[in-house]
């Protein structure tokens, strides 16, 4: 099997509640019936009531992965109950995200599986605390970044802005896939923001995924989307 360049993909949102942990679930599970070691970590969950967070529990159930106890703290280092940006979550319990001990951990799993897939925590620029924004912590360790875009109005703007504060900072892009959400988008809508968002962001569009919740068709639809992903995971540059 030809070995990726990069053995992590971060997935990032344009904004909250776009389909990032959606993605994250279908890349996993795609990446397993290749037969590629995979794994998931999430650095910061907010919003956890019990006692596993539920984007960990939606992704490897996805992929059919059993849940390791021992792993848990490795997967998801930071879990905070207030359901707010990380730095709000965290000064509510009087604790603070340590940048130490989330690039341990990333290390320490990247090093675990042939590809491990890490779900950011609303978009880009969202702080882990207040002298410290995401984009400046993935800016020290540079993973490939995988952008999940609305497939809506308003669209190209977020995306674009998420494109230039990455490569602002010399993030590698991977590409973005598009999210639709329950409603129904409008077709010419959604098939320009695409077409705009590749030509002037510069960046390879992956597609396009609605959410089912029929795992059969889900896993259907995301084949095409998962190949194209794959196919540039082995080609991005590190």
């Amino acid at each position: 099997m030809k070995r990726m360049v990069n053995n992590t993909v971060f997935v990032t949102g344009t904004d909250t509640a776009v389909g990032k942990t959606y993605v994250c679930a279908r890349l996993l599970e795609f990446l397993k019936i290749k037969g590629v070691q995979a794994g998931y970590q999430k650095w910061v969950a907010t919003g956890v009531s019990g006692e596993m967070p539920e984007d960990l529990a939606i992704c490897l159930g996805a992929a059919s992965i059993l849940p390791v106890p021992e792993l848990l703290e490795q997967q998801v280092p930071y879990c905070f109950r207030f359901p707010a940006s990380p730095h709000l979550a965290a000064e509510m319990e009087d604790r603070k995200v340590e940048p130490e001990v989330i690039i341990k951990n990333y290390k320490t799993l990247a090093a675990r599986y042939e590809c491990l897939i890490v779900e950011g925590v609303g978009g880009i620029m969202v702080p882990l605390r207040r002298d410290l924004l995401l984009a400046d912590l993935l800016a020290k360790m540079l993973p490939s970044t995988l952008i999940v875009a609305r497939s809506g109005l308003g669209t190209i703007n977020h995306t674009l802005l998420t494109l230039e504060a990455l490569r602002r900072r010399q993030i590698p892009v991977l590409g973005v896939v598009f999210s639709d959400p329950v409603k129904q988008e409008d077709e010419r809508l959604v098939q320009d923001n695409m077409q705009t968002i590749e030509e002037i962001g510069l960046v390879r569009v992956f597609g396009r995924l609605q959410r089912h919740h029929n795992d059969t068709m889900a896993r259907s639809s995301f084949i095409p989307v998962g190949q194209a992903i794959w196919e540039q995971m082995l080609h991005v540059e590190s």
